[in-house]
């Protein structure tokens, strides 16, 4: 018996195409793709149900269970109501986390890239720069030394890593099962993927708050580094006001990141209110500042003790000190 294919019709919208009208269970799903195929009718679904999209779907596993009771008893009884959401599959908490930054990697393309490369440009943005932070690219292949390109170039370049991380055999030798010494990828995914959101806040807020409006990236984005602890609170820059439904994300009395969250010792910095600003003080002061996330008592997102004074990552400079280094240089 033949079967009908169904073809869109000239003028149909996009959204017409394959409209999701029920959400079948996980378990339905035949296929080794299956998370990535669930992901992708969520959001087909409704892409501004960000809680839907990246909530652990079904039943964990005994591990998931131990680091997560509270957070999955609560989804438990907020999911109970809902019979197409019920799943009897036990999903790998790390590989429902590698399916969540592999598409949110894609959909970065569009609508917010492809929106950023009708304005960000070498000359409009030379600098990769959210506030006072100046990013420095590793995509150049000078043996893993850090350079500065334009903002848009960086963007490509961080976006290109990251598909090929996430596309390594090497990371991540299957996607059924992720070993647990590729679990520190994730941070650092998570922690690049964030600057893109943060240049565009900043710089090019129309384009922003057009995408977001779109696709409500940056609110499953941060969902998901919330609910997973992939990246600590003082690396998002953007106010929580920017995702909130019903409000402009474009405030007047919003300021870019400042250097006073990345000190060493944030609660004594707050504490000196006659200290220099950061344009006053020298070369050799501003190099003791530390990028975001130092602080020593701050646990989020991290596996493992950090020694103070180590940064946990070293293409983040600040701009005022890397410009003053490079006239001396």
């Amino acid at each position: 018996m033949a079967v009908a294919v169904q073809r869109p019709l000239r003028g149909s919208r996009v959204s017409s195409f394959y409209p999701v009208k029920t959400l079948p269970s996980l378990s339905s799903l035949d296929s080794a793709f299956q998370l990535q195929e669930y992901i992708s009718l969520l959001i087909r679904l409704d892409v501004h149900d960000v809680d839907s999209i990246v909530s652990l779907p079904g039943k964990v596993t005994f591990k998931d269970a131990e680091e997560k009771s509270s957070d999955l008893s609560d989804q438990a009884e907020r999911k109970s109501d809902d019979p197409e959401r019920k799943s009897d599959i036990a999903v790998d908490r790390g590989c429902w986390i590698y399916e969540q930054l592999r598409r949110l990697a894609q959909d970065l393309s569009h609508p917010l890239i492809t929106m950023l490369q009708q304005e960000c440009t070498r000359i409009t943005c030379p600098e990769m720069k959210a506030g006072e932070w100046l990013y420095l690219c590793v995509a150049h292949g000078n043996d893993g030394a850090m350079e500065q390109c334009c903002a848009i170039d960086y963007i490509l370049h961080t976006l290109d890593s990251a598909t090929a991380l996430l596309n390594s055999p090497r990371a991540f030798p299957s996607r059924l099962s992720i070993p647990p010494t590729s679990y520190r990828h994730f941070s650092s995914l998570a922690r690049r993927l964030g600057r893109i959101f943060a240049h565009a806040y900043f710089h090019h807020r129309e384009a922003f708050e057009q995408a977001e409006a779109e696709s409500s990236l940056y609110a499953r984005f941060l969902k998901l580094t919330g609910q997973f602890d992939l990246v600590p609170t003082e690396f998002l820059v953007i106010p929580p006001s920017a995702v909130l439904s019903g409000r402009k994300g474009r405030d007047e009395d919003v300021e870019p990141p400042r250097l006073l969250a990345a000190a060493v010792n944030p609660p004594r910095e707050r504490e000196d209110q006659n200290a220099p600003t950061a344009e006053q003080a020298q070369l050799p002061n501003v190099r003791e500042k530390s990028p975001p996330g130092l602080s020593s008592d701050s646990s989020i997102g991290t596996d493992s003790p950090r020694r103070l004074g180590r940064n946990r990552t070293d293409t983040m400079v600040f701009s005022e000190a890397y410009n003053v280094a490079e006239e001396l240089a």
